[in-house]
C-alpha cells in the first residue's frame, strides 16, 4: 500500500492525464469526418436515395470510388473561405469519395468579372493549403481548364472563338467545362457555393428542379455517368443555343430546354425515373438541392436563423447558398453561419479568427 501522500500524487497525475486525453479527443473529433449522415442542425437519415420504379429497392452505393468535383475558373491561386467551406463539407460528408478542385492556371482573368473585394471574396491561401493538407480525399488540380473541351462537341465554342466574345467568360467557361468533364469522366459536379449536408453516393444521372419557376432545372449540381447519351445531346444544344451576351445561355435555360427536347416532354416530373431514348434519368425535387431557393436567399443571412429553415433542409442532400460570393455578411447565428460551423468547422474557425468568413 502506498503512503497517503503518494496516493494523492498518483490521483493527481491520473486526473491530469485524463483531462489531457479528453482535450485531445475533443480536438481530434472536431476534424474527424462525419460519415453517419446524422446532423445536429438538420437531423434525419442519410438514406435519401429514391426507389427505382416498380421496385422497393433503393439505389445502392457504387462499387468504385466516387468522383465529386468543383471548378474555379477565375485564375486565382487560392480559394475563398466560403469556397473552401464547400469543399470541406463535401469531404466530411463523403469520406470515401475523391473530392477534386480544378483550378484555372493559365492566368486568364477577365476584368469585367473581377469584383471589388467584398465579404466572402478574399482569397485565403492558409485555409486553402490546410484544406488540401488535412483531407486525404481532397486533391487540387491546377490546369488549363479549356483543354477539357477538346474531343467534345463543345470544342467548337473554342475553335470558333465564341467563348472569347462572351461578356460573362468565367461563367460560360464553367458551364461548358462541367458538362464536358461529366461526359468524359463521370461523377458529381458541385458549384463552389454548395454546402454538402449528407452523403451523395446515390446521385446518379440526375439534376435538380427549383420551386420558384415551373419546370426549371438548375445546373449547380449535376451527376452523370461518363458517356451518358443526354450529355452528348446537351453539348450539341449548348453550341446551338450559345449567346455571348446572355448569362445563362450555357446554363440552366439550356439545360432545361435540352431535357424537354431529349425526353420529348413539356412538363418535368420530380422524383420519377423516366426513360429518354433508352437512357434513364431522374429529376430531383426542389428540396434535394434548392430547398431555400434564390428568391428566399435572405434566409441564409438573417442575424438569427429561423428554425423552420432547418426543417426545410431535413430532406436535402445539400444546400446551394445563393449570393454567398457577392459580399453578404454572415452573422454567427445566421443560417449560413450555423451550417458552416457544423459542416465546415475547420474552415469556419480559421476564417473567423481572421474576421473574414
Amino acid at each position: 500500500m502506498f503512503p497517503r501522500s503518494t496516493r494523492k500524487r498518483i490521483r493527481k497525475v491520473f486526473g491530469f492525464a485524463f483531462l489531457v486525453y479528453c482535450f485531445v479527443y475533443f480536438v481530434n473529433s472536431v476534424n474527424r469526418p462525419s460519415n453517419t449522415g446524422i446532423s445536429i442542425l438538420v437531423p434525419g437519415t442519410e438514406d435519401l436515395c429514391p426507389t427505382k420504379p416498380h421496385s422497393a429497392a433503393r439505389v445502392r452505393k457504387p462499387r468504385k470510388t466516387q468522383n465529386i468535383f468543383f471548378l474555379e475558373t477565375s485564375g486565382e491561386s487560392c480559394l475563398t473561405a466560403r469556397q473552401a467551406c464547400s469543399v470541406e463539407s463535401a469531404a466530411r460528408s463523403n469520406p470515401n469519395a475523391i473530392i477534386s478542385v480544378h483550378m484555372e492556371n493559365s492566368g486568364l482573368q477577365n476584368q469585367k468579372e473581377i469584383k471589388a473585394k467584398l465579404a466572402g471574396q478574399t482569397r485565403n491561401c492558409a485555409i486553402t493549403h490546410r484544406l488540401f493538407k488535412e483531407w486525404s480525399n481532397v486533391k487540387l488540380v491546377q490546369e488549363d481548364l479549356i483543354q477539357h473541351l477538346r474531343n467534345t462537341t463543345l470544342w467548337r465554342l473554342q475553335e470558333k472563338s465564341l467563348l472569347t466574345q462572351s461578356i460573362h467568360p468565367l461563367t460560360h467557361r464553367s458551364d461548358a467545362m462541367r458538362v464536358a468533364m461529366l461526359w468524359k469522366y463521370g461523377g458529381i459536379y458541385l458549384d463552389l457555393d454548395c454546402l454538402v449536408l449528407r452523403p451523395l453516393y446515390c446521385l446518379q444521372n440526375t439534376v435538380g428542379l427549383v420551386d420558384f419557376l415551373a419546370d426549371w432545372v438548375e445546373n449547380g449540381v449535376m451527376a452523370f455517368e461518363a458517356g451518358h447519351p443526354f450529355l452528348q445531346f446537351l453539348m450539341k444544344y449548348m453550341v446551338f443555343a450559345f449567346k455571348p451576351e446572355e448569362y445563362i445561355s450555357l446554363g440552366p435555360a439550356t439545360l432545361t430546354d435540352s431535357i424537354k427536347y431529349f425526353c420529348d416532354r413539356t412538363e418535368l416530373p420530380a422524383e420519377e425515373w423516366f426513360m429518354c431514348r433508352n437512357s434513364s434519368m431522374i429529376l430531383q425535387p426542389p428540396r434535394a438541392f434548392y430547398a431555400i431557393n434564390n428568391r428566399r436567399q435572405n434566409a441564409f443571412y438573417h442575424p438569427e436563423a429561423d428554425p423552420s429553415d432547418y426543417e426545410d433542409l431535413r430532406h436535402s442532400y445539400l444546400s446551394h447558398i445563393y449570393d454567398s460570393g457577392n459580399g453578404r455578411s454572415v452573422p454567427k447565428k445566421s443560417l449560413y453561419g450555423m451550417l458552416a460551423q457544423e459542416f465546415c468547422p475547420t474552415t469556419y474557425q480559421m476564417a473567423s479568427d481572421e474576421g473574414e468568413f
